[in-house]
């Protein structure tokens, strides 16, 4: 690939970045059996919802782009869904079987349903009387795409009133009510977003009996040995990368001497948050003209950007390591 040009290159190129890894391979292992059992149920049964809940850094929204780009994609050409000229982009872009809604803040739960038949294709998802209405449309369509699983990404976006009058707690319950309709309908969800997302969407006793599939993602422990091996190959795969992606000349050192403590602080033990870190570090690099990524571009985006953003109070590629973050749920 050729070598990058600007800032904005370099931008581009860590947002298409993909590094699978164990932790990925759990989560699609779940969206897989959801699937199935979608696929081997008869007739129109009620589904299941799964949530995935994890604060930001955690890498989920790339996680389910890697999902859909890689493995729904090549489902789609042993399928026939599509023929073998048809390039990955465009199956990505039209398939069905597994469809993926991002929702934008403050969203109601008629901005989730034309959403969602937007993804389904309808040509008029804002049309109809009420959301009733749209959810008859969505179940149509999702029947006749034979959707497997939909992901509702960025649900705590969507509003759900707490219930602190009468006329919140029966918003709230429609909400509730019109969620469990999707699931009715015989398709199941998988819920993603921030912790804080989960009360609000399972506050009412018939959801949460409903979600039968919790993914709770957790936060690297670098003193566990599966987890050190899980960060080694991550790092050696991120210096690979920047070199293939033509980011940098060069691969890039992150294993030697200290420099993967240092990293695994910085990035508060998140892989997402690690990736963000070094986004900042080859923009450093870009603008010394370095050949590589090297440990003072790291520390100078460590004070620039994981500092400010909260990552860490202080600078381990400068003071030295304090300490490695224990087991920490997210």
């Amino acid at each position: 690939m050729d070598l990058i040009r600007s800032k904005g290159q370099i931008a581009a190129r860590f947002i298409a970045m993909r590094i699978n890894h164990p932790r990925a391979n759990l989560v699609y292992e779940t969206f897989d059996t959801m699937r199935e059992g979608k696929r081997l149920t008869t007739g129109r049964n009620e589904m299941v919802a799964g949530t995935y809940f994890a604060n930001s850094g955690y890498g989920k929204s790339t996680i389910i782009r890697m999902y859909l780009e890689r493995q729904v994609v090549d489902e789609c050409y042993e399928r026939g869904l599509f023929t073998k000229d048809t390039t990955r982009e465009r199956v990505l872009e039209r398939q069905r079987l597994v469809l993926h809604v991002s929702l934008p803040s403050n969203t109601k739960m008629k901005g989730l349903m034309q959403k969602l038949l937007g993804a389904l294709g309808d040509p008029r998802p804002d049309a109809g009387p009420n959301i009733e209405a749209q959810i008859h449309r969505a179940e149509k369509l999702m029947r006749q795409h034979k959707v497997e699983l939909l992901i509702i990404d960025e649900v705590d976006h969507l509003r759900v009133p707490p219930p602190r009058t009468t006329t919140k707690r029966d918003e709230a319950t429609s909400v509730h009510n019109h969620l469990k309709n999707l699931l009715i309908a015989g398709y199941p969800i998988m819920f993603v977003g921030i912790p804080e997302a989960h009360d609000k969407l399972f506050a009412e006793d018939q959801m949460l009996e409903r979600d039968l599939y919790p993914i709770s993602p957790v936060a690297l422990d670098y003193a566990n040995k599966d987890d050190f091996q899980l960060l080694m190959d991550f790092a050696a795969d991120l210096g690979i990368s920047l070199k293939e992606k033509g980011i940098m000349r060069e691969w890039s050192d992150f294993l030697s001497g200290d420099t993967l403590q240092c990293f695994f602080l910085a990035g508060r033990g998140l892989l997402g948050s690690m990736v963000r870190l070094l986004w900042k570090a080859a923009e450093i690099a870009f603008e010394d003209g370095a050949m590589r990524v090297e440990r003072t571009h790291l520390e100078r985006a460590t004070d620039t950007f994981a500092i400010r953003k909260k990552y860490i109070d202080y600078n381990p590629f400068r003071e030295g390591p304090r300490s490695t973050m224990p087991l920490k749920k997210y």
